[in-house]
Formats: structure tokens, sequence, C-alpha cells
């Protein structure tokens, strides 16, 4: 029997594949965050767990891999003001570095990683804290 020549594909060789034709299709240098890439989807749907939305989001953060909090910053001034239903999870993106609290509600975490870039100028702060306001009472 002859030997394989070819290497298993790795998942780092799959993302990277995707990536790039993310970038291709998008005719872009840098993918689009994922609430332009799938405008019609809602933030918290299941779509960003399963199937094409959860693809992207990891050929996204193949992109994100590596980069610092700094790059990552200037990569989101470019679509500011950021969706408010998005401002936790470019907060994740850009602050990687905080702390995670394990008894924390998901409110507080929504709070936490908003707040932690709300002096980055990347969204509208009084919208967020009207937005934070508004999920309280409905709970």
């Amino acid at each position: 029997m002859a030997e394989q020549d070819d290497e298993p594909v790795g998942w780092e060789a799959v993302l990277g594949e995707s990536l790039a034709r993310e970038l291709r299709e998008q005719g872009r240098t840098t993918p689009l965050p994922p609430w332009l890439r799938y405008p019609e989807i809602p933030r918290y749907s299941i779509h960003w767990r399963m199937g094409a939305g959860e693809s992207y989001l990891m050929a996204w953060w193949q992109w994100a891999e590596g980069r610092g909090a700094e790059e990552k910053t200037a990569y989101f001034r470019e679509f500011a003001p950021i969706q408010i239903e998005w401002v936790d999870w470019v907060g994740m993106q850009i602050r990687d570095d905080l702390e995670d609290d394990e008894n924390a509600s998901f409110d507080d975490l929504i709070r936490k990683y908003g707040e932690a870039i709300a002096d980055l100028g990347l969204y509208d702060v009084a919208a967020f804290q009207a937005y934070l306001k508004g999920d309280e009472k409905s709970e």
C-alpha cells in the first residue's frame, strides 16, 4: 500500500481556507463584522452557534487571533457606531484581558464588556445604557 504524502487537514487549515474564501467574496482584506455579514440575523440567534453563522465567527476569529487591542479597535472604528446589541461582543474581542466572573449574570457580562470599551468612541453610550435598562425591565 502506498504511503500518503498528504497530511490530514487540520482545523487551522480549514479555518484559513474559510477566511480566505470570505475575504475573496467580500472583496476585502479584513472580514466584515458578523452583524454586517448577516444583517438579517439577530445578535442572540442560534444562527451564531451553528451552521453558517458559527462558521463565519470561526473564520472571523481566525483573522482576529494574534491581533492586539489597538489593532482590533482600529478595525471596529471602521464600522462605528457599533450596533447596540453587538457592543458586548465587540468588547469581548477587544478586551480579552478582563477576568471572568463565574457568578456574573448574563446581563452583568453584557454591561461589563460594554463599559470596558465605553471610552473608545465605538458606540452611543447613552443608547447602550438605555438598552441595558430595557433588558432589566423585561426580566
